[in-house]
């Protein structure tokens, strides 16, 4: 006679277990992953980091084309304010608007930004005031500075022209 084993097929006193093992072995039971394994981590980690490598660079660079923008307008506002007090009569190249002649772009600059009234009682601007308000003096030691980058003072014609960074 043959010796009883769980899944022989002649054994009938352990008919039950023998099934039981047999299922056991036709179905095997799955186990539940919850998580990410450490290679998902190290592919996630990975696309960050190029994609931080591509971006980060950039920045430094929109910020550069933010304060140049910034320094063209106030050299704009600058000239127009220029030009526009040189119409009404009042001289920014000259101290008090008709003494002595400034002597640099950079004084000019600081007389424009700390602004003018015309007192002239025969003068239609009588009581305007010329000047860029959305600077200020002590702000602008940074500002002028890149703003002087485009500007130009003409000293035979007495014009302060923008130049756009040519």
């Amino acid at each position: 006679m043959e010796p009883l084993r769980p899944h022989s097929p002649n054994n009938n006193n352990n008919n039950k277990y023998s099934n039981a093992y047999r299922n056991m072995k036709l179905h095997p039971i799955k186990s539940i992953q919850k998580g990410f394994s450490l290679v998902e981590m190290l592919v996630v980690i990975a696309v960050i980091g190029i994609i931080a490598a591509i971006a980060v660079p950039n920045i430094g660079r929109i910020n550069d084309a933010a304060k140049d923008a910034t320094y063209r307008r106030n050299a704009q506002n600058l000239c127009s304010v220029f030009a526009s007090a040189q119409a009404a009569g009042y001289d920014f190249s000259k101290t008090g608007g008709t003494g002595a002649t400034l002597a640099s772009e950079a004084a000019i600059i600081t007389a424009i930004i700390t602004g003018a009234t015309i007192n002239n009682t025969s003068s239609p601007f009588n009581g305007a005031f010329f000047g860029v308000p959305g600077l200020k003096v002590a702000e602008a030691t940074s500002e002028t500075a890149g703003a002087a980058k485009f500007i130009t003072w003409n000293a035979t014609s007495g014009q302060l022209l923008y130049t756009g960074g040519q």
